[in-house]
């Protein structure tokens, strides 16, 4: 290491300044000729530079000229001070998260970076309050059944199906858990083996669909169930309470009594965005898995942004190709922690074939995003075609500071690409729902298009939300004559919205979307960012790492939030609620598990247990023993 960064954020002009401050601890000079950064704390565009000029900006990626006779002795340091933000920092994570320096023969330099420092006087804060908890009965089972009935501590830890049991939902959840907990005694023996517990299945019509019941007798288990999901739903329960009575002395399998059960909600998923920050087919393999131990049914997956593009489309070998890359010298500026080197990240068709293949038989259905008419700045700079050529460039920005990034509604060849796109995802994902984005299009955006200035006029369409309206059931038609539906964020009902007959609001903008989308008509996934969103920061102060824009989510929030609450009985429904796993500043497994858990736990407990059932002090202590990345 030769280079460190050190950062401070202090007031100054604006939403205040940063001071950066680059240490030579090598034994020779640097002579930089640019110093480039990544932070989601951007200056504005008319910044006061003090010990360089400011270069350019492309969403978060900065470059500052160094003056000419700037040397850095061993040593030494190297001063900027970039004054005048777009917005103030809330926190240790929202400063530069990469940066180095370019030399004159053309190194690059990476430094180490330290976290940004606070101005004087700003509150530490804890990173979040998570209590170890209490559990009053000795059965670790997350979420928690509707009604348990249970006494006793058996002797039996290994669960063996009876006789005449089906063997293969048995191996299928032993294997799961065994994926999930390599080096845990196994849960489940398709073989009599010593201190087992033997469980005989029945179908039982009259329970609700996914329901179960287990009925406890010593070493006897009986498991009833709807369905196969009913089946699987038991057998993860036991799973479950097996893998603690062998992993910690507080937990048994129960020695009498009966549990019975069914899901709350029909939709119970958790989003992942994988554009922001890639993740490849192995972490996502083990998240769909996590999910299933969770009794969570869908996963969200945010295949696309301005960031990059990671779902391959056969017909543009190029898009994931290209799309897939962020670094110096391609299409794709580095965006977050990169670093000079950048970031590379695609699907392969097959990956993408076996993870579908691997949720259905988890009952974890695949659902695809990609994220139109905005938030396509990896589309635009790999196919042609799709920029009104006479609209002036950098006329308009998105919230996270991208020029000129969403799909022109007035244009043919929008829609021969969406036709292409929409087949390569109903030919890799048997999804009911394809999720098409439609959130944050800037309200300046097309304004200086005259192309869709004119398609404005000649179909009477209000400004920027109507030209996107237009795009957005056109789309829906598309989708809907492959007999699937289209999901969108909130703005999709924005304008004239999208036809609530075919599709699916995803609300996450605000706690009172839900209850306005039921309003207009929709059928609604709940997933405020107020209570759903596990990138937001979980405590107050400076040192809890996140997003913040809406406010602070701690776990006994996202625990505590209750989907159906105040709701208007229609016309529209609530199906199901949904977590989200933004990755701006979730860019290790590490930072991943402290962002995600026990939230997601807690959504799952939200989602499937009865409103009566929850105990705050008992999930504390139960959601400790669940899996993680």
């Amino acid at each position: 290491m030769t280079l460190r960064l050190d950062q401070t954020y202090r007031d100054g002009a604006k939403f205040g300044a940063l001071v950066l401050r680059l240490h030579n601890l090598g034994d020779a000079p640097l002579r930089p000729v640019r110093l480039c950064y990544a932070s989601m704390t951007r200056p504005a565009n008319d910044v006061a530079v003090t010990g360089g000029s400011f270069r350019r900006r492309f969403a978060n990626h900065v470059e500052v000229d160094a003056a000419p006779s700037t040397e850095i002795a061993p040593g030494e340091v190297w001063e900027v001070v970039m004054d005048g933000l777009t917005h103030a920092p809330k926190n240790r994570t929202q400063g530069v998260l990469a940066a180095w320096i370019e030399t004159a023969d053309g190194d690059r330099i990476e430094a180490e970076i330290g976290e940004l420092q606070p101005a004087p006087g700003q509150s530490r804060g804890p990173q979040r309050d998570y209590p170890e908890g209490e559990a009053a009965l000795p059965y670790a089972v997350l979420p928690w059944p509707a009604t348990v009935a249970c006494d006793g501590r058996s002797k039996a830890a290994v669960l063996v199906p009876a006789a005449d049991a089906p063997k293969a939902p048995f191996a299928a959840v032993a294997a799961l858990h065994r994926r999930l907990f390599p080096v845990a005694p196994q849960v489940i023996s398709l073989d009599p083996v010593e201190d087992s517990a033997t469980v005989t299945v029945a179908k039982d019509g009259a329970l609700p669909a996914g329901g179960y019941a287990l009925a406890f007798d010593g070493a006897a288990i009986t498991l009833r169930h709807s369905d196969a999901e009913g089946l699987r739903h038991g057998l993860i329960t036991l799973a479950q309470m097996s893998h603690a009575a062998q992993t910690d002395s507080r937990f048994a399998l129960p020695e009498s009594g009966t549990i019975e059960d069914a899901p709350r909600h029909g939709w119970r998923g958790c989003h992942i965005d994988v554009a922001r920050n890639f993740r490849d087919a192995e972490k996502i393999a083990r998240f769909v898995d996590i999910l299933a131990w969770h009794k969570l049914n869908r996963m969200h997956w945010h295949l696309t942004d301005d960031e990059g593009w990671r779902l391959p489309i056969p017909a543009y070998p190029d898009l994931a190709e290209r799309g897939g890359k962020r670094g110096p010298g391609t299409d794709l500026d580095p965006q977050y922690a990169d670093g000079p080197k950048g970031q590379e990240g695609r699907y392969t068709v097959e990956e993408v074939k076996a993870l579908v293949a691997q949720g259905e038989s988890l009952g974890v259905t695949l659902m695809p995003e990609i994220d139109t008419p905005g938030h396509v700045t990896a589309l635009l700079k790999t196919i042609p075609g799709l920029l009104d050529p006479e609209e002036p460039e950098d006329s308009y920005r998105s919230v996270q500071g991208y020029p000129n990034n969403a799909l022109n509604p007035a244009l043919p060849k929008t829609y021969e690409v969406m036709e292409v796109v929409i087949d390569a995802l109903c030919d890799l994902f048997p999804s009911e729902v394809l999720h098409m984005g439609g959130d944050e299009v800037d309200k300046a955006s097309w304004a200086q298009s005259p192309a869709a200035q004119a398609l404005r006029e000649e179909k009477g369409l209000d400004g920027t939300m109507g030209l996107q309206s237009y795009f957005l059931r056109r789309v829906q038609e598309m989708i809907a004559a492959k007999g699937r539906r289209m999901g969108g964020w909130d703005e999709c009902a924005e304008g004239e919205g999208i036809d609530p007959e075919n599709g699916v609001i995803f609300a996450w903008q605000k706690v009172e979307s839900v209850a306005a989308m039921i309003e207009d008509g929709y059928d609604v996934v709940a997933m405020p960012g107020q209570a759903y969103y596990f990138d937001m920061v979980q405590g107050e102060g400076w040192d809890a790492p996140g997003a913040a824009w809406a406010g602070t989510v701690s776990p006994k929030q996202t625990y505590d939030y209750e989907a159906t609450a105040g709701l208007p009985e229609g016309p529209g429904r609530l199906i199901g609620v949904e977590g989200a796993i933004w990755t701006e500043t979730i860019y290790t497994t590490e930072r991943f598990n402290e962002m995600v858990f026990p939230r997601l736990s807690a959504l799952a407990e939200a989602g499937w247990s009865p409103a009566e059932a929850k105990d705050w002090t008992r999930f504390c202590a139960l959601s400790r023993l669940m899996p993680q990345l």
